[in-house]
């Protein structure tokens, strides 16, 4: 089994992460965190370490889960691969570009994998979304338009919306939507607008961004709020053979909305989606040494799309995707 150290328990470590690491593929040996009493009562037998660097000269590791605060993504994940461990990052991939570029060079240099956990790929409604582009029903794709909206009207004491690197609705969501429109497209857009700003009173980061990826005459509409009383359609895909709906993010339902062109609007199944599919994909990938799930290339793709709607919020203009 692969050996397997989970660095940070907080919402992401207990919930995301710990419940996929088990057999056939995984053995989580030890555990790097703060709550260490969260730790115990999720399982007694783990043992807990207070820094990364004495767990890893503790233990025999293979494979390093980072699941903390965005802006300890960067150096706890360059402790890990310069200490021989595959590496796996929670979303976002890291603060800056340059961070994920200097990861993505590490990784080649010391041959190790590296791999970021865009989860969203493995969602019922993506998924049925890549069926639907794979067989050919939906065309190609015109506009892509995805919300991720919540009514949180109230600012929480937690790192995400305090004034600190990484933190915010961009990094936060935003890196899920970004991934998943450029998995749909599958190509690099020409160029981003973003439009960010702080709705809720006391608020310290944003908590409104809407984003525009141009793909030549082609769109992707990206769009997240904190004050939105009654969602919406949560993805809304035209192609130009068809339309596909889905009504809200992680929907309850069981079935998808399409319609053929000038045909009438009707009910199908999703396609089974399930988190714990990407860790059951990379097992082999770490096995084989071969591409993970999600290549440091495209956990790259994102964070530069996120440069770009960063430097596009500040002056209010399309930038041009180098």
């Amino acid at each position: 089994m692969i050996r397997t150290a989970l660095v940070g328990f907080g919402l992401a470590g207990e919930h995301l992460h710990a419940p996929y690491l088990h057999a056939p593929d995984y053995q989580l040996i030890a555990v790097q965190s703060s709550r260490s009493e969260a730790v115990a009562t999720y399982d007694a037998t783990l043992p807990v370490y207070p820094t990364l660097e004495a767990l890893l000269e503790a233990e025999q590791v293979d494979l390093v889960v980072i699941a903390t605060a965005n802006q300890l993504h960067y150096p706890l994940a360059r402790l890990a691969l310069l200490s021989g461990c595959d590496v796996l990052v929670e979303k976002p991939f890291t603060v800056t570009l340059e961070e994920a570029e200097t990861l993505t060079e590490l990784a080649r240099v010391h041959d190790r994998l590296l791999t970021v956990y865009h989860n969203r790929r493995y969602t019922k409604d993506f998924r049925t979304l890549m069926s639907l582009l794979a067989s050919g029903r939906l065309g190609t794709i015109q506009t892509f338009e995805a919300h991720y909206d919540r009514y949180r009207p109230d600012v929480q004491d937690r790192w995400r919306e305090q004034d600190i690197p990484g933190a915010g609705l961009l990094y936060d969501l935003g890196s899920h939507l970004i991934d998943q429109a450029l998995v749909a497209f599958n190509e690099v857009p020409d160029r981003v607008f973003c439009d960010q700003t702080i709705q809720r009173q006391g608020g310290l980061v944003d908590d409104y961004t809407h984003l525009i990826l141009a793909f030549g005459t082609r769109r992707a509409i990206l769009h997240i709020g904190s004050i939105v009383p009654a969602v919406g359609p949560s993805l809304t895909v035209h192609g130009t053979k068809g339309s596909y709906f889905v009504d809200e993010v992680d929907t309850k339902r069981t079935t998808y909305q399409f319609a053929q062109a000038n045909g009438p609007l009707e009910d199908f199944p999703f396609i089974p989606g399930h988190f714990g599919d990407y860790y059951t994909d990379l097992a082999p990938a770490i096995r084989k040494r071969t591409t993970p799930p999600v290549s440091p290339k495209q956990a790259e793709l994102v964070m530069k799309i996120i440069d770009c709607a960063q430097k596009s919020a500040k002056v209010g203009t399309w930038i041009e995707v180098d």
